[in-house]
């Protein structure tokens, strides 16, 4: 949810920053016009009728973002939001204000001097004139007169201005209507599909958290499964083994039952965790060998190995057991010798070595495994991905387990 929320603010940051700069550049474009000679009055009325021009399409804008998107595009209702769309896009470009011809800046300047200086020129002819007539002078108009007139104008660079052509100082005309309302919707159309673009991109955003936080739980829920299966095959073969414990010792039959009691409180109050304490599961494994070495004779030669001090690490609970069930039901013989060898380390980088071996007590079917091989190949590619080793020897007369995990 926390996320969730970082998303739409992250989202709304990116409009209101986008608006912002787009309601600036009318700001910059005035400084720069004010900074080349242009009036502030002139100036003031271009920024107006530039935001008066910005607003219809940021109505549009929230339309389609708040409204439209979310009701039509979202629902895939696609037919009643191009409809809708089309309909906004042609009324907010209706409301547009025309583009007014305001002259202003340094080319309506030139225009006035322009002007101001051929008034001026006319009327220095005329005094000229006039003086020459009073002084009864034939050459009134000479070239040195005019030259000595010309030199009281204005400076050179004036009249290169009044020089250009007035053709130059005219506006461009605004276009027709029709190109100029083209060019509104086209406008419109562009500011939809950016905007429909940023809601498309936090939305797969969005999407894809969602689908790993449900393959998140389908994992979790596959996992509960499968360890749950673990528990009704681990008591079947312990009930068993007790079950024929009872007509052959009772003693060891009821000390049978006090280990069973001290697994079923480990199965039931600490293995429904996540992940449990290393020193944790390697009692319980000691619980379980104890308790299955009660009903063999000494033909059966059991190797235990685990490491004398063990780090406050973390792993999955019930991950080995599969392996050493199987051990104790395929690999003893009751008529030859046989051998059950399991043992623990720890390995550099934060990884645990688990080795379980043992003799192959006859002809094994390979469905008699159970579930017990086939649940722990799924637990490990759902716990570890591909962070895991898992190598199964099988011969003739042997079979070798090697699992190789990292530490939580």
């Amino acid at each position: 949810m926390q996320r969730l929320r970082k998303q739409q603010w992250l989202e709304q940051s990116i409009y209101a920053i986008l608006w912002i700069a787009v309601f600036l550049f009318p700001l910059i474009g005035a400084y720069f016009a004010v900074s080349g000679g242009g009036e502030r009055e002139e100036v003031c009325e271009m920024v107006r009728n530039s935001w008066l021009g910005i607003l219809p399409f940021l109505g549009l804008f929230l339309v389609n973002n708040y409204g439209l998107v979310p009701y039509f595009l979202f629902r895939k209702r696609h037919l009643e939001y191009v409809i809708s769309l089309v309909c906004t896009v042609i009324a907010i470009s209706c409301f547009v204000p025309a583009p007014i011809g305001m002259p202003f800046g340094k080319g309506d300047r030139m225009a006035k001097e322009r002007v101001l200086t051929k008034e001026q020129l006319r009327n220095q002819i005329i005094k000229h004139r006039e003086r020459a007539r009073e002084m009864n002078n034939a050459h009134w108009n000479s070239e040195q007169d005019i030259k000595e007139e010309k030199s009281k104008m204005e400076p050179q660079p004036r009249v290169r201005v009044d020089r250009r052509p007035y053709s130059l100082m005219k506006h461009a005309p605004f276009p027709p209507f029709f190109i100029r309302y083209l060019i509104h919707i086209v406008t419109a159309f562009l500011i939809v599909g950016f905007n429909i673009a940023i809601k498309l991109f936090f939305k797969s955003v969005r999407d894809d958290e969602h689908l790993k936080e449900l393959e998140n739980q389908r994992l979790q829920s596959e996992l509960k499964y499968l360890k749950y299966q673990i528990n009704p095959h681990f008591f079947m073969n312990t009930l068993n083994n007790i079950h024929a414990l009872v007509d052959i010792d009772n003693q060891k039959a009821k000390e049978s039952i006090v280990e069973l009691s001290k697994l079923m409180r480990y199965v039931l109050y600490e293995a429904s965790n996540k992940t449990i304490l290393l020193s944790r599961e390697i009692q319980f494994l000691k619980n379980y060998i104890t308790l299955m070495s009660l009903r063999f004779t000494d033909k059966v030669f059991i190797k235990v190995e685990f490491p004398a001090e063990v780090p406050e690490a973390q792993i999955p609970p019930l991950l080995f057991i599969s392996f050493i069930e199987n051990a104790f039901k395929h690999g003893v013989s009751y008529r030859r010798e046989s051998f059950i060898h399991v043992s623990m380390q720890l390995e550099e980088g934060n990884r645990i070595s688990f080795r379980c071996a043992n003799s192959c007590g006859g002809m094994v079917n390979k469905k008699d495994h159970g579930i017990g091989l086939e649940n722990i190949r799924k637990r490990l590619r759902l716990l570890f991905g591909n962070d895991y080793t898992l190598s199964i020897t099988e011969k003739e007369d042997e079979f070798d387990v090697l699992l190789l995990i990292p530490l939580l």
